[in-house]
């Protein structure tokens, strides 16, 4: 089946302030996109037909009656398929649903370009290094698990930790409240092990960027059971046109070094993007659109 429906929907359930970032999204996805589940081998076929159909950038599909047992089974096929590059799973095993991202490979390719980048700014003689995570994973037992686009992670969370420290989200330029609840969902339920979260948004004909970054920032109000004295907050964001013009309130990009550190190194700086270093980071992304 090819669905009609491609990109988010901003419907008013998504604006329900007691739900969990996996509600929000999945108020996002119209009806036309939302199915029921029936085995691991019918999932699959359907992506195929949406990824075969090469009828849209990106797909948003919501599946119920799904366990988090089925994510190794899903998974499973969808590497014997040659699929996995395309996917991404967020399962909430309180309601038995699943929210798959389908996304075009290029901006994976962005993805990877971007944290590669970024990994080359720290200093070589850190004492603390990075590894990167290509399908960056995130779970809470039993509870919900979700894949990014890109990751970094300290080499001190071991080969097995899921969590990264720093995520980095390409997208469409159809599905922005979308990846501001991704953000929201790993700045949450990673309970402080993942500090940062990079957005891209992805702009064609022409070509052209929008940047967000998002960490926990202080609520200014006292913590109670029904508030949080910390919550995910976007810090920083710019625009940038296919000629690599960057229009921006600031003049630089900053990730701060004990986002991407469990322990920073002794006298750490920041890892700082100016607005012309930006300007040419897209310049050399744009090809891959």
């Amino acid at each position: 089946m090819i669905l009609d429906i491609i990109s988010p929907d901003s419907r008013p359930g998504a604006r329900n302030r007691g739900a969990t970032q996996f509600e929000i999204q999945a108020a996002l996805i119209p009806q036309q996109n939302r199915f029921q589940y029936q085995s691991p081998a019918a999932l699959v076929r359907t992506i195929k037909s949406i990824i075969d159909s090469k009828a849209a950038e990106e797909y948003f599909i919501y599946f119920e009656g799904i366990g988090g047992d089925e994510f190794d089974k899903i998974k499973t096929l969808l590497r014997r398929a040659y699929l996995v590059p395309s996917v991404r799973l967020t399962f909430e095993n309180a309601l038995d649903a699943a929210i798959i991202r389908i996304t075009p490979a290029p901006n994976h390719r962005m993805g990877a370009d971007f944290r590669t980048d970024i990994m080359a700014k720290i200093p070589p003689q850190t004492a603390s290094p990075v590894r990167w995570s290509e399908i960056p994973r995130g779970q809470i037992p039993g509870a919900r698990r979700k894949e990014g686009d890109a990751a970094i992670v300290p080499v001190t969370r071991g080969m097995a930790f899921d969590w990264p420290a720093v995520v980095i989200e390409f997208g469409s330029s159809q599905g922005l409240d979308f990846y501001r609840s991704d953000a929201k969902w790993w700045l949450i339920n990673s309970a402080g092990l993942t500090r940062f979260v990079i957005i891209v948004q992805v702009f064609r004909n022409p070509d052209a960027f929008h940047f967000e970054c998002w960490k926990m920032i202080p609520s200014g109000r006292r913590q109670t059971r029904q508030t949080r004295a910390w919550i995910p907050g976007r810090v920083q964001d710019c625009d940038i046109d296919a000629k690599g013009v960057v229009v921006s309130a600031s003049s630089e990009l900053r990730i701060p070094f004990d986002c991407i550190f469990d322990v920073p190194p002794n006298n750490a700086s920041d890892l700082v993007y100016t607005n012309a270093e930006l300007s040419n980071l897209a310049l050399w992304l744009f090809p891959s659109l």
